[in-house]
C-alpha cells in the first residue's frame, strides 16, 4: 500500500485530468503499454484490486494496492509525458508549473519512503515531539501519560505524579506482552507485539536492547519509590522522570499492529453490513451506532486513534459505493477527536463520483453535523457550507 495522502490524491486527480475515468489523453491501449514500460500490470486486477476498469479507476487501484516505489515510478514517468505534451503544445489543458512541481514532490517524497522502508521495516507509528531553543529542551509528554497523571501536576504532588507515569509504562508492557517485568516483556519471541517486527540488523537489535534496559531502569526507579514513603519530589528531578518514563513509553507503543488495524475494521465494516441502508442513516445520525459496538482496550489510547485516523485519512475513497462511504465516515467518527478542520476540509475536497458519473458520496452531512455537535472547533465555513446546502 503506497504512503499517498488524502491531499496528494486530490492534487493528482487533478493534475492527470482524472474526471469521467480518464487520464490524460491515453486511449486504453497506451494507458496499458505505458505502465508495461514501467513494469507495472496496472489492470493486474490481483495486484491491484477494487475500484473499477476505466483508466483513472486503474491508476486509483495502483495508489491503494501499489507500493510506495511503483507510485512513485509513475508518477515521475507521468509528470515527464506531461512535460513532452506541454512542450509540443498537444496538452488539452493547462497545467501550471506550481502544480508540477508538487506532483514531482511527492514523487520524490515516495521514492525516499521507499528507501527508508528497504532499510528497516516498521509498522504503522506515532511518536511526540521535541524542541530545543539554546540549551533548552522542550518536550512533550506522552499524551496517555499526561492524561494519567495531569491531576497530579496540577496540585503539585510530583511524588505521585512520577509514581503513576510509571505505572502506565508497566501497564503497557504487560498489555503487550503478557509480562509487566521487563527481563520477561523484552523476549525475543515478544519484540513483534513491542516494535512490530524482529530486528532486521545488528543496530537495530542493538536499539531494542537499549528500549529493554531503559524500562528496566524505570521499573528499578520505580520499586525505589514504592517501598519508600511519599515524600515531596523536588520538581525539576520529578519531570526529569516523568520525561522519562514518557520516553520508555513511547518507544514500547509508538507501533499499532496490523492485528489491531485489521480487526477494528472488520469490525466497522460488520456494523455497516448488519443495517438496511434506511435503518443505517438513523442510528448514524448523532453517532448512535457506536453505542452498539464494543472496541479494542487499545482504541482508548489517543495516539493510536491518531495513527488510525492518518491511515484512514489516507485510505478514504468516495467513488467506489455508498456502503464504503458510509464505512469510511464510520471509521473517522471512531476517530473523530483525533481530526483536525484541515483534515475535514480535505476530506471535502475528495472525489465523489464513479467511473460511470454517479456519486457514490452518503452520509457526509450526518458526519459533519456529528464533528459539529462533538468537536465544533473542526468546523469551517467550508464545512458549515456544506451542511446548511443539505437544510
Amino acid at each position: 500500500m503506497s504512503s499517498l495522502s488524502v491531499a496528494d490524491k486530490v492534487l493528482l486527480e487533478a493534475v492527470l485530468g482524472m474526471s469521467g475515468g480518464y487520464v490524460l489523453d491515453f486511449s486504453n491501449d497506451s494507458f496499458a503499454e505505458f505502465f508495461h514500460d514501467l513494469n507495472i500490470d496496472v489492470y493486474d486486477t490481483e495486484r491491484y484490486p477494487g475500484f473499477g476498469d476505466s483508466k483513472a479507476n486503474r491508476l486509483r487501484a495502483l495508489w491503494r494496492g501499489g507500493t510506495d516505489e511503483e507510485v512513485a515510478t509513475s508518477l515521475r514517468a507521468l509528470i515527464d509525458y506531461i512535460e513532452a505534451k506541454r512542450l509540443t503544445g498537444f496538452l488539452s489543458y493547462e497545467v501550471n508549473d506550481a502544480s508540477m512541481e508538487r506532483v514531482r514532490a511527492v514523487a520524490e517524497r515516495l521514492a525516499g519512503a521507499h528507501q527508508v522502508d528497504d532499510q528497516v521495516p516498521t509498522a504503522v507509528s506515532f511518536t511526540t515531539e521535541a524542541t530545543v531553543t539554546e540549551n533548552k529542551i522542550q518536550i512533550e509528554i506522552h499524551e496517555d501519560i499526561y492524561a494519567h497523571i495531569k491531576r497530579y501536576l496540577a496540585t503539585e504532588d510530583y511524588f505521585h505524579a512520577v509514581e503513576e507515569s510509571y505505572k502506565v509504562v508497566r501497564e503497557a508492557l504487560r498489555e503487550k506482552t503478557g509480562s509487566e517485568k521487563a527481563t520477561d516483556a523484552f523476549k525475543p519471541e515478544n519484540q513483534p507485539a513491542i516494535f512490530g517486527h524482529a530486528p532486521a540488523s545488528l543496530a537495530e537489535k542493538d536499539f531494542f536492547e537499549g528500549v529493554k534496559y531503559l524500562n528496566m531502569a524505570i521499573q528499578f526507579l520505580r520499586n525505589e519509590k514504592s517501598h519508600t514513603l511519599a515524600t515531596s519530589l523536588e520538581r525539576n528531578l520529578a519531570l526529569h522522570y516523568i520525561s522519562l518514563a514518557s520516553l520508555a513509553y513511547d518507544l514500547i507503543t509508538r507501533y499499532v499492529s496490523d492485528e489491531l488495524i485489521e480487526k477494528v475494521e472488520d469490525l466497522i465494516t460488520k456494523e455497516r453490513q448488519s443495517y438496511s441502508a434506511t435503518r443505517f442513516y438513523r442510528v448514524f445520525d448523532g453517532g448512535r451506532w457506536i453505542a452498539s459496538v464494543t472496541l479494542p482496550d487499545e482504541l482508548s489510547s489517543p495516539s493510536v486513534r491518531r495513527v488510525l485516523k492518518e491511515k484512514w485519512l489516507k485510505e478514504a475513497d468516495f467513488t467506489r459505493s455508498f456502503d464504503q462511504s458510509n464505512i469510511v465516515l464510520m471509521r473517522l467518527e471512531l476517530v473523530a477527536d483525533a481530526l483536525s478542520m484541515a483534515d475535514i476540509d480535505t476530506l471535502l475536497d475528495l472525489p465523489t463520483v464513479d467511473s460511470n458519473g454517479y456519486s457514490q458520496e452518503a452520509g457526509t452531512v450526518s458526519f459533519l453535523e456529528y464533528m459539529k455537535d462533538k468537536y465544533p472547533e473542526t468546523i469551517s465555513p467550508k464545512a458549515e457550507e456544506r451542511i446548511a446546502a443539505d437544510q
